[in-house]
């Protein structure tokens, strides 16, 4: 699989249209309290701005919007804007949303325009994450924040290669998944000082699993035969138990918050 950014983004764009029905109710509330957490943590608040890099349906703009700021929302995608901008409306927070069509590596902002620039579940599908990580670090203010949250998986190749086939058929936009001393490398790179990160888990069955990533239906037997390697193998970082309709998998996240100086 192509990992250029253009081939990436061409990936997402098809991949999300597709799926932009799925993500409005499904999502709701998935994942907010860590932001919600991160965003009191930086003193964000009335007549700030954040930029919301990989907007999608607003899940992450959520509570930058209830702490009475303001969010630029960035995505390339029209139907997943199209439904951001009806979702936020019904929650009674469209006035402070604002929605751009563009590329997350060419955000069309000034260098220091936002208080804040925030990316969550998007990082996975980037071909190209250090350059969009250097373009939030961009928009921000000097003793502004970046926040990413995203997908975790383990430090160690070896343990990463036992996941990586099962994850790609389950859904083939993704690109790569970081781990937690990845993260904090890139931020680093970038020029961020890195102030507070925390990983998360939680069960989640195996089908909601595979709906949250639209896997076709014939790379299901695919999927599930690798889980259920992995439950027999032990020690897996996704800790696959049960089995049939009842089989599970441990999923991560993390949450990393960093300074620009």
């Amino acid at each position: 699989m192509s990992s250029h950014p253009a081939d990436a983004a061409r990936r997402n764009l098809e991949s999300f249209t597709r799926r932009a029905g799925c993500f409005t109710e499904r999502t709701k509330g998935d994942n907010i309290p860590p932001l919600r957490h991160a965003a009191e943590a930086i003193g964000f608040g009335p007549g700030q701005w954040a930029a919301d890099f990989g907007v999608g349906t607003g899940n992450s703009a959520v509570p930058f919007l209830q702490a009475g700021g303001s969010v630029i929302g960035i995505d390339i995608t029209p139907a997943m804007a199209r439904s951001g901008r009806k979702r936020l409306a019904e929650e009674g927070l469209a006035r402070g949303a604002h929605f751009v069509l563009a590329l997350c590596e060419g955000a069309p902002l000034a260098e220091g325009a936002v208080d804040c620039a925030v990316c969550r579940n998007v990082f996975h599908h980037l071909a190209a994450p250090r350059e969009v990580l250097r373009e939030m670090a961009r928009v921000v203010r000097p003793g502004g924040h970046v926040i990413l949250m995203d997908h975790l998986y383990p430090d160690g190749e070896a343990e990463r290669a036992r996941m990586e086939e099962i994850d790609h058929a389950r859904e083939p936009a993704m690109v790569r998944i970081l781990s937690l001393k990845d993260m904090r490398a890139l931020f680093a790179e970038c020029g961020l000082e890195v102030t507070g990160s925390e990983t998360m888990s939680r069960r989640d069955t195996f089908e909601n699993w595979l709906h949250g990533a639209g896997t076709a239906a014939e790379s299901v037997p695919l999927v599930r035969a690798g889980v259920e390697r992995l439950r027999g193998e032990g020690g897996s970082w996704m800790a696959p138990e049960g089995e049939g309709a009842v089989l599970t998998v441990l999923r991560w996240d993390a949450l990393v918050v960093g300074r620009r100086g």
